[in-house]
C-alpha cells in the first residue's frame, strides 16, 4: 500500500475486539501506517467477540507494552479505549480510532451486540471520530486481506473528512473485484436467539449461544444485501451524551 496522504498530523488509535494477534488487527495497522505515522495499537489480550459497549468496573486489569507503540490489555475493547485515552495518550488524545478489522461482517442488529463498533461507540464519547471495519465471511479463512487493506486506506480519508457523524460502520465484501461503495441502512437481522441446551441436572441447565443469524426484511439499500451484492457498506451514526425525550409533556396524568 502506498501512501495516500490526508491523515498527516493526527494521531490514530485502532483496537478490536478479535485480539491483539488477529490477522484484521495487523493489516488495519499497515493501511493506517499508510496515512499517517503516529499509530497506536491496544488491543485485548484475548479474543472479546460480542462484549458489546461493556467495560470493567472495579476489577484490576493489566496493559502490557509488547513493543513500540504495541500495547495488550486484560478486558473488553471498551476497556482498551478507556486506557488509551485516559492513561496512555491523555497528553494528546486519539484524533481518529480505528477498530477492526473484525474478523465477520458487522452488519443488522450486530451493531447492538459488536465489540467493534463499541470501540468505535466510545472513541466518538472521548470526542474523536470511531470507524468500525469488518470483513465479511473472513471468518472461514480469507483471501482477501490485501484487498480489504487497500480499501481501508481508500475510504478512511474520505469518510474522516465528513461532517454530520462521528461513528461509521464499514463492512467490505469478501472479494477481489472492484466493489462500490454505498451507503446503507441498517436491516432487522439479529442473532443470539438460537441456543443449545446442553443438558439439564436437576435444578441446572447447561446451554450455549449459536451464531445463527435470523432471516430479515430485505431492503435493496440495507447493509445486509448491499454487502450480499458485493458492495462495500458504510453506515453512518451519532453517538453522544443521551437526550431525554419528554414524552409526557401532553398527557395529562396524576397518580
Amino acid at each position: 500500500m502506498t501512501e495516500q496522504g490526508g491523515l498527516r498530523g493526527k494521531r490514530i488509535l485502532i483496537c478490536n475486539d478479535d485480539g491483539i494477534g488477529a490477522v484484521g488487527l495487523k493489516v488495519l495497522e499497515q493501511a493506517a501506517l499508510a496515512l499517517c505515522d503516529d499509530v497506536w495499537v491496544v488491543a485485548p489480550a484475548t479474543e472479546q467477540s460480542g462484549k458489546a459497549h461493556s467495560f470493567t468496573i472495579a476489577s484490576p486489569m493489566t496493559a502490557e507494552k509488547l513493543s513500540d507503540r504495541r500495547y495488550a490489555v486484560s478486558g473488553t475493547p471498551t476497556d482498551c479505549v478507556l486506557y488509551a485515552f485516559n492513561v496512555l495518550l491523555k497528553d494528546k488524545k486519539p484524533d481518529l480510532v480505528l477498530a477492526g478489522i473484525n474478523h465477520g461482517e458487522n452488519v443488522g442488529l450486530d451493531l447492538l451486540y459488536s465489540g467493534t463498533v463499541g470501540i468505535a461507540t466510545e472513541a466518538a464519547l472521548q470526542g474523536a471520530k470511531g470507524f468500525a471495519f469488518s470483513l465479511a465471511g473472513a471468518k472461514k479463512g480469507s483471501a482477501f486481506w490485501d484487498a480489504t487493506g487497500r480499501r481501508v486506506v481508500r475510504v478512511l480519508p474520505v469518510l474522516a473528512g465528513t461532517d454530520g457523524a462521528n461513528v461509521f460502520n464499514v463492512n467490505f465484501p469478501a472479494t477481489n473485484e472492484p466493489a462500490p461503495i454505498v451507503s446503507a441502512t441498517v436491516c432487522d437481522r439479529k442473532i443470539g436467539d438460537d441456543i443449545d441446551v446442553l443438558s439439564v441436572d436437576g435444578n441446572k441447565t447447561v446451554f450455549a449461544v449459536r451464531s445463527t443469524r435470523s432471516a430479515y426484511t430485505k431492503t435493496p439499500d440495507c447493509d445486509a444485501e448491499a454487502l450480499a451484492r458485493g458492495c462495500v457498506t458504510v453506515t453512518a451514526l451519532t453517538a453522544g451524551v443521551p437526550q431525554a425525550v419528554d414524552v409526557l409533556k401532553n398527557v395529562d396524568l396524576t397518580i
